[in-house]
């Protein structure tokens, strides 16, 4: 061995023999009897939320399947899959009772307990074990005042449309008694949660507690799954009308110069679809109501579908942020609203409101006249003249509020930053199904194929995109200094903002009813699948808009909010230095 491999060795082992002695004095200043990972308070919140996190993703695959299977969905297995939707319901409703009577208002359960410890059936310590503690509403929550209003609309015309459906089980012919009880204890369901989103929502629940844990996940599955498996219904709806309008329109022609004939088979249509007894009257399965009501239903079941985002939304705002203790301050007892500034910006987007309902008209008007293709036209540029006047109207926004100052994050903002993603991930894959079903048509050479649908598509992808950037940035402006205060720039314009978006809100309602724009009455089941289940997030997008734009248009101009802020900030040493 080399002189150089013996100096190598001999390096190695000295500092192997200091790296020992270093590490075991290292270990011998460690404190002893540390706590296992299993009492680790941090470590079982993880683990817990861990858990329900899994099972809410288990669940919410396995009811997708239970919906899309055709063997769940053929008649052989409509009882068992309705007993599938009455579990999912009564266990939602069954936790709803326990958050209200122990967590929400637990003067019951403690006046219980308290008396069984009285009468000497339970101890003490067992009484001060299970006493539960007043509610702390610090949470997140359904923060903006217009989200809690959306959640009471929408879950007050979704409870209708469950009212009705428990109607219709005895109307014609009598349905199968856990029929009644489905839409019961869906109806129940619905109204709970209305009352707990629009009351209840920034409830923090304790920390490290299986049941309010798993339950708040439970709800969340059971909302997906509610949305998902009325868009299918919707699809299912849609689908059957345009054939049975296919036909209609068939036997018409047919029948062209025999008047008596044509008024027989339009009757008889009429009365097919009223009376739901024919090729694609309801089964066991779907919901009577849509062929019974049509268009009303169509709208009922479009804002049981937002309500549903909204409640899964919100839920899991609650269950991320369970067992953290929040400062808020306290809840304001009036509403004060500053309408300075505003009267340009609402009658400049009644101009267009009008316009809209004129177009609409005139939709009605072409389509009972047998010009459908005039009718979408028509559709197709009432709607890019809204979102290109509306796209200028959020640069201009982007220009003239330029001058307000940044604030941090605000409290309940979370949510409503969740919603306006989901809404817009909804409008993209919309548009995007458009354009593509618009290339298809074209490899095809389709006839009536415009350039229309491309204009359109884009200019309405680039809106909503824009949009959504200026009202994430612009919920975090104010109004800090003197000059802002008094002119308040860009107030107009964020005014003539909220009444488009309601606008728009209306139009692409009428959309999901009566026309979709740029979508061919006969395309691909894909392409049928993707307009159903983005068309309800459409709708969703456009109201939640408004509500985030009313916001920014409340608190970005609020004199005495902002007041006080800004005396805070800047002139706090000066206080001080008064005080001492």
């Amino acid at each position: 061995m080399s002189d150089k491999e013996r100096l190598h060795m001999k390096t190695s082992i000295e500092s192997t023999s200091s790296d020992g002695t270093v590490l075991s004095d290292y270990s011998s200043t460690l404190p002893e009897n540390l706590p296992t990972w299993t009492k680790n308070q941090k470590a079982q919140s993880f683990g817990l939320k861990s858990l329900t996190a899994l099972y809410t993703l288990i669940l919410t695959i396995v009811a997708f399947i239970v919906e899309i299977s055709p063997t769940w969905q053929s008649d052989a297995m409509h009882i068992e899959y309705t007993i599938f939707c009455v579990l999912m319901y009564s266990i939602a409703i069954l936790y709803f009772i326990y958050l209200y009577t122990v967590i929400l208002y637990p003067i019951v359960f403690n006046t219980i307990l308290l008396y069984l410890e009285r009468i000497h059936v339970l101890s003490v310590h067992s009484v001060k074990r299970w006493v539960r503690p007043e509610p702390v509403f610090t949470g997140e929550g359904a923060g903006t005042l217009y989200l809690r209003l959306g959640t009471l609309l929408f879950g007050t015309l979704g409870s209708v449309l469950w009212g009705s459906e428990i109607f219709l089980c005895f109307f014609t012919e009598t349905r199968h008694n856990i029929y009644v009880v489905k839409y019961i204890l869906a109806f129940v369901f619905t109204y709970l949660q209305m009352h707990f989103l629009c009351c209840n929502s920034k409830i923090d629940l304790p920390k490290n507690s299986f049941i309010a844990s798993f339950g708040m996940m439970h709800c969340i599955a059971v909302n997906l799954w509610v949305w998902f498996s009325l868009c299918l219904a919707k699809a299912v709806y849609k689908t059957n009308k345009k054939t049975l309008k296919l036909q209609a329109n068939e036997e018409k022609w047919k029948k062209k110069n025999m008047t008596d004939m044509v008024t027989e088979a339009i009757t008889t249509t009429v009365a097919y679809v009223l009376e739901g007894e024919g090729e694609f009257s309801a089964s066991e399965k779907q919901l009577r109501s849509l062929y019974k009501l049509g268009s009303a239903a169509n709208f009922l079941l479009t804002t049981l579908v937002e309500f549903s985002l909204i409640a899964a939304a919100v839920y899991f705002i609650i269950w991320k942020h369970e067992g953290e203790e929040n400062p808020q301050e306290a809840r304001k007892k009036h509403v004060r609203f500053d309408c300075k500034s505003t009267s340009v910006g609402i009658f400049a987007a009644l101009v267009l409101l009008i316009g809209s309902f004129v177009s609409i008209s005139m939709h009605y008007i072409y389509n009972n006249s047998d010009k459908p293709r005039a009718a979408d036209e028509v559709i197709g540029i009432a709607e890019t003249v809204l979102f290109c006047v509306t796209l200028l109207a959020v640069f201009a926004a982007f220009i003239r509020m330029r001058k307000l100052q940044y604030r941090l994050h605000a409290h309940g903002q979370v949510v409503d930053e969740i919603l306006l993603i989901v809404g817009l991930a909804g409008e993209i894959v919309y548009c995007s199904t458009g354009l593509d079903l618009y290339v298809n048509e074209r490899l095809e050479n389709v006839k009536g194929t415009t350039c229309l649908t491309v204009v359109a598509f884009v200019c309405r992808i680039v809106q909503v995109v824009v949009q959504s950037i200026f009202i994430l940035v612009a919920s975090r402006l104010r109004s800090l200094s003197a000059s802002n205060i008094a002119n308040q720039p860009g107030k107009q314009i964020i005014t003539f903002l909220v009444v488009c978006n309601i606008n728009l809100f209306i139009y692409h309602t009428f959309e999901t009813i009566e026309s979709n724009f740029g979508f061919p009455h006969k395309m691909a089941s894909v392409y049928s699948a993707l307009l159903n289940i983005s068309s309800p997030l459409v709708v969703f997008y456009r109201f939640h808009c408004s509500a985030c734009l009313a916001e920014i248009w409340k608190h970005a101009y609020s004199t005495k909010h902002n007041h006080s802020h800004n005396h805070n900030v800047h002139h706090k040493p000066l206080e001080d230095h008064h005080i001492a």
